[in-house]
């Protein structure tokens, strides 16, 4: 699983909502992902929507499995993917195990967390990220 906090839009046409419904996308699993969202979506609505994803662009359909309401109108949904790519499950396991390397690293020499070859560094928010062309030379 990825932690993430990355703005989405997603096209949701059901009962309860029809258009465009702006989130946070929160988590991210080959199986499903949690988001923020800014009105009420009863478990068990199902979803469809195009995943942009690290180089990965796939229409998706899924259903909300949990919805816990954390403020006013500010609700944490979670989504099972109906069916999920090869290719995304290979994306998002890759990079949940870099970053379980980055965050051992981290605790044993924070100075060296960071490695050229992490697939998760794009969605990293460390402010040690380095840009290893300088680094390397």
């Amino acid at each position: 699983m990825l932690s993430v906090a990355t703005p989405i839009r997603i096209e949701m046409h059901s009962e309860n909502f029809d258009g465009m419904l702006p989130g946070i996308l929160v988590n991210l699993s080959a199986g499903g992902m949690a988001i923020i969202v800014f009105r009420h979506l009863p478990e068990e609505t199902e979803i469809r929507f195009s995943l942009e994803f690290m180089g990965i662009k796939r229409d998706m359909t899924g259903h909300i499995v949990r919805e816990e309401k954390k403020f006013s109108d500010t609700y944490m949904v979670g989504i099972k993917f109906d069916r999920v790519s090869k290719k995304l499950k290979e994306v998002v396991e890759s990079m949940a195990d870099d970053h379980d390397i980055c965050q051992i690293r981290y605790v044993m020499k924070p100075s060296t967390a960071c490695f050229p070859e992490c697939s998760f560094k794009p969605l990293c928010a460390r402010r040690i990220k380095k840009d290893f062309t300088e680094v390397n030379k």
